[in-house]
């Protein structure tokens, strides 16, 4: 699954979680993403999540089925797919997420999967680990068949009430051969005086052993990014609104620097006490798989929802 689709159901998760009833609940997943160069990536995925109480407060079962459309001027590919969720709490500071995707098509029926676990340490560190089996969401890597591996280790730690630190690293490994490896860096200020605000700087770099063929994978490539953030609930206290807003610079190759930018506006709540949305929409310049090095006009413009009736 996407990186995007997979944010968009941990973030469903949460909003559904955050109500003491835990209860059943229908949910429709979408994706709509495309970029100036005329690369679309479509999804539809409808299921059912049970809660499963016994194993924690958070834990549940899921099950969604759909399709999956990736395009581009000169490739297509369409799957049916199947998308199966677990997450469950491992004693009081552990928590499990696992997932799994089945796509299926006259060409090609790939099955990958995810793993993600979370440790509470302390009240000040947080250690995150996940394993990540993908298809590489590229009209053309998917006509190639190109799958990659992603193994992420990560770190939080709480300097100070409103300051925070995160360091991780990645190591991916794609079918086509390419190995990439990476590293990234976050300093979050987060105010008490001020809810719902952060201020992030990123650091990150990745280095890639050769650029693959239909994704986007310099030998080098290094960012800066800082990045604002603010949600604020709207009169009535069923719906939050929030406001990103990001820039920095983007260097290729130790040599080619170019600026980049990002928007992003998020929202969740709920119509009715049964009936909820939780989305976002945005821009950018840059990012991952999908798109091509900052500059030069180039614009990759994303849309997650998420539909949810509980009852």
């Amino acid at each position: 699954m996407t990186r995007s689709a997979l944010a968009a159901a941990l973030l469903l998760f949460c909003a559904a979680a955050a109500n003491a009833a835990a209860p059943d609940r229908w949910v429709v997943d979408s994706i709509f993403n495309g970029d100036n160069d005329g690369q679309h990536e479509r999804s539809v995925l409808a299921g059912y999540v049970h809660p499963l109480p016994d194993l924690g407060s958070t834990a549940s079962f899921g099950a969604r089925t759909g399709y999956w459309l990736l395009d581009d001027p000169s490739h297509h590919s369409e799957f049916a797919a199947l998308r199966l969720d677990y997450q469950r709490d491992l004693g009081s500071k552990t928590q499990l997420d696992l997932h799994a995707l089945q796509l299926a098509s006259g060409d090609w029926s790939p099955t990958l999967g995810s793993a993600d676990l979370s440790y509470h340490a302390t009240r000040l560190w947080t250690l995150e680990g996940s394993a990540d089996y993908n298809f590489v969401d590229t009209a053309l890597a998917a006509q190639r068949h190109t799958l990659v591996n992603t193994y992420n280790l990560s770190t939080d730690y709480q300097v100070l009430d409103s300051v925070t630190l995160v360091g991780g690293v990645l190591q991916q490994f794609f079918s086509d051969g390419n190995h990439r490896t990476g590293g990234i860096a976050r300093i979050v200020y987060a105010p008490a005086w001020l809810a719902g605000f952060n201020a992030q700087l990123r650091f990150r770099r990745l280095d890639a052993e050769f650029a693959g063929v239909g994704y986007f994978s310099p030998a080098r490539l290094e960012e800066t990014l800082a990045q604002l953030q603010y949600g604020h609930a709207l009169p009535g206290g069923k719906w939050v609104v929030t406001g990103v807003l990001g820039g920095g610079a983007q260097r290729i190759d130790g040599s080619t620097t170019s600026a980049i930018y990002q928007a992003e506006l998020r929202a969740r709540g709920w119509f009715t006490e049964r009936m909820g949305l939780e989305g976002k929409a945005g821009c950018t310049n840059t990012g991952g798989f999908q798109v091509q090095a900052a500059g030069g006009g180039y614009r990759y413009c994303f849309g997650n929802l998420s539909l949810i009736a509980t009852w």
